[in-house]
């Protein structure tokens, strides 16, 4: 018996307006219901996308269409005897996360603007593409023939994006036996052999502290646009990572942002994407979904990206130190950090967003969850005289959690963590005073600093903003 699937056409509008119409024929007539998301993987908001759809139809019996009714903001009612349903979707956004169609690109986030059935999320996906020139170039983790990407669930159609191009720069490599690709559109992109050499060190470094890879392939989509953005979202098998104008992938600072998102990125592939918070596994895309494990998401990653910079050679020690200076400045001069815990604040994502929202409200979970990450691992070193570190306990994590998709919770991340560093209340204390609560960081930070040779001074410039300073003891 064939499986079930959703046969889905999309065409740019003839105008060239960036507008992406789609149509669906789904396995069942109605009535039913429909779903658009309304968040998206790696961004811990609501997105609304419905108000970037311009019309929703329904096929009647008789073959004409009808505009659908909604059942709440983000759901249409197919009425009875309705299989086919067809809408129009605004694409002029681009960033990491958006769909977006520009002359000689189309680019797809399949949550941002795809429909699903919410209690057939076990349906297969065909997507094919009606007027894309066949010398275009597709750069995708999904499967396709010809001009058709297949998936095999709603799940894995939400976090499969694609985008193809007429022309784009292909490369490969290989690292830890996982075949790798990078794909770039922009009439600029880096310094080829650098750039692929220094992904080659930090994939091959990140697959061997974690000792396997979740798949067999992954894929770096990069977009170059000639508009401002810089952003990054990770995806199963792959992500996409936005800089522009690109122009700035040419310069030393552009370059050393991307190598960083990069990294970044990748970690998440094990971080976020398997090793996941209970509340997002599975993604239920039909609500907000607040956890309050995003110090753990998106502030281990950040520290553990730049780590494996470090630590693969992409940069040296004085290049990790001024990462970690920009980092603690964002930290020391953001007051919301001694306001609301950072378990606290990831729970708030959902509510304000990532805006800067009331001054002194909130903390970030990307610098907050970052520092917090940095003293768990000085101490678990330092109590296993640097036999363990926080990535022994996250190598930990994916092979209890991450590998069998068992939704993670705070205790069982701290209990991991304890273990790790010899015991079951070790890190009690950064839990209480750091995670769960507002306590000062400082003089921890500048006691872990020390016990890795470093030291850690602060001052104010002549604006009054706090500067952070990190230099090597001399021997």
């Amino acid at each position: 018996m064939t499986e079930p699937r959703v046969l889905i056409t999309l065409q740019r509008d003839p105008s060239e307006a960036p507008i992406l119409h789609a149509e669906a024929v789904f396995p069942m007539a109605g009535p039913f219901e429909l779903q658009l998301p309304t968040w998206r993987p790696g961004r811990y908001e609501l997105g609304q996308f419905a108000q970037f759809i311009v019309r929703m139809e329904g096929m009647t019996s008789d073959g004409s269409w009808k505009s659908l009714t909604k059942s709440d903001l983000h759901r249409w009612l197919m009425e009875p005897g309705m299989s086919r349903v067809r809408w129009s979707f605004q694409a002029d956004i681009l960033n990491a996360g958006s769909t977006c169609i520009e002359p000689g690109l189309l680019y797809v986030n399949p949550v941002n603007c795809i429909l699903y059935q919410p209690d057939h999320m076990d349906w297969g996906y065909d997507i094919t593409l009606l007027d894309i020139p066949q010398q275009w170039t597709f750069a995708t983790a999904l499967p396709r023939t010809n001009m058709t990407l297949h998936a095999q669930n709603a799940q894995q159609v939400m976090d499969s994006p694609f985008m193809v191009a007429e022309s784009l720069w292909h490369a490969t490599y290989e690292a830890g036996g996982v075949d790798f690709h990078i794909w770039a559109y922009g009439q600029n992109t880096p310094n080829k052999a650098q750039f692929i050499a220094d992904h080659q060190r930090f994939s091959e470094s990140q697959i061997a502290h974690f000792k396997s890879f979740p798949t067999e392939f992954y894929h770096f989509l990069y977009l170059f646009p000639e508009r401002e953005t810089r952003h990054g979202v990770e995806h199963e098998d792959s992500t996409v990572i936005t800089l522009g104008p690109s122009s700035k992938c040419l310069t030393q600072s552009g370059y050393d942002e991307l190598i960083g998102i990069a990294s970044h990125e990748l970690y998440h592939a094990w971080n976020v994407k398997r090793i996941r918070p209970i509340e997002w596994t599975p993604y239920d895309f039909s609500k907000a979904c607040p956890s309050q494990l995003g110090y753990i998401a998106e502030g281990v990653t950040t520290y553990m990206g730049d780590l494996f910079l470090y630590e693969s050679g992409c940069i040296d020690l004085d290049g990790w130190c001024r990462k970690m200076e920009r980092l603690l400045e964002r930290h020391i001069n953001n007051p919301g950090r001694l306001n609301m815990s950072v378990a606290q604040s990831s729970y708030d994502t959902w509510l304000d967003g990532y805006q800067a929202g009331v001054p002194g409200r909130k903390g970030s979970i990307y610098v907050e969850g970052a520092v917090l990450a940095f003293l768990c691992d000085v101490q678990i070193m330092q109590l296993t005289n640097g036999e363990s570190s926080l990535q022994t306990a996250m190598q930990l994590l994916w092979e209890q959690f991450g590998k069998q998709r068992i939704g993670l919770t705070a205790p069982d991340y701290w209990s991991v963590l304890n273990e790790v560093a010899g015991g079951s209340h070790e890190l009690d204390d950064l839990r209480e005073k750091h995670a769960d609560g507002c306590a000062d960081t400082w003089e921890a930070l500048v006691a872990a600093m020390d016990w890795q040779g470093l030291t850690l001074t602060q001052a104010a410039d002549e604006k009054g903003i706090l500067r952070a300073k990190i230099v090597q003891k001399a021997a």
